[in-house]
């Protein structure tokens, strides 16, 4: 079970939830608009919030954000993430990930795989990349979701919708703050209470592993050589 709903972790991560007997869902407010983030969990230094936000006029899905830091500088943590090798090392659950295809440096669509056990299907999803802004100190990556970009395989499940960013905010010549946001409108397969606390750990474990490789990678690349020097981030020559 716990392998099954771990490929929720970044693209399928909302809980639905039907809008009840008075008609309103935890998600909207006197307006109707989407909730403000709570906090749910927070364990080794990295945070998890989520939120309510209107998918119709009867359901609702949850947007999950985590924040957390990372002892390396802006540049090498988005080094990591333009990194297409790294990112079933760090991932969880990740069977295949790879660049599809690249429209300049800072737009482009990427193929990820999870693999779910026998006799359910892996799922897949078609993820476009697309860099917001990069200056010294901020840093943004905007994620969606585009099912219908390659033709599905055989055997495998299309995720239908996910939405998401990275941003990335300079804390210090070593240090980056890091916000990951995630949302999918796809309605979840299992009830919460048990997803929650599966989805959270997952979540943690996933970015606890992000944070080390960009810890390692920046010790492996610091010194008197360029900051740059063989990493993603110099090889794409990013404006």
């Amino acid at each position: 079970m716990k392998t099954i709903i771990s490929i929720m972790l970044f693209w399928a991560v909302a809980s639905s939830h039907a809008s009840g007997p008075e008609g309103k869902s935890p998600a909207a407010n006197a307006s109707g608009t989407s909730g403000t983030f709570e906090l749910v969990k927070q364990e080794n230094d990295i945070t998890i919030y989520t939120r309510w936000i209107p998918v119709d006029g009867n359901r609702s899905a949850r947007q999950v954000k985590v924040t957390f830091a990372v002892d390396a500088p802006a540049d090498k943590t988005l080094s990591m993430l333009l990194n297409d090798g790294s990112f079933t090392s760090w991932m969880k659950g990740t069977k295949d990930y790879h660049r599809v295809h690249t429209i300049d440096s800072g737009n482009w669509y990427s193929y990820v795989q999870f693999a779910i056990p026998w006799p359910l299907n892996n799922q897949d999803c078609i993820i476009h990349y697309q860099i917001r802004e990069n200056t010294k100190t901020y840093k943004e990556i905007l994620l969606y979701g585009e099912p219908e970009y390659l033709a599905t395989v055989d055997g495998v499940t299309r995720i239908s919708h996910m939405e998401g960013s990275w941003k990335l905010v300079s804390a210090g010549p070593s240090r980056t703050l890091v916000e990951y946001v995630i949302f999918s409108r796809q309605p979840s397969s299992f009830p919460k209470w048990i997803t929650d606390p599966i989805i959270q750990n997952n979540m943690i474990k996933t970015m606890m592993s992000f944070r080390e490789q960009v810890g390692r990678a920046d010790e492996r690349t610091s010194g008197p050589a360029d900051e740059g020097s063989g990493s993603a981030l110099t090889e794409r020559r990013l404006p």
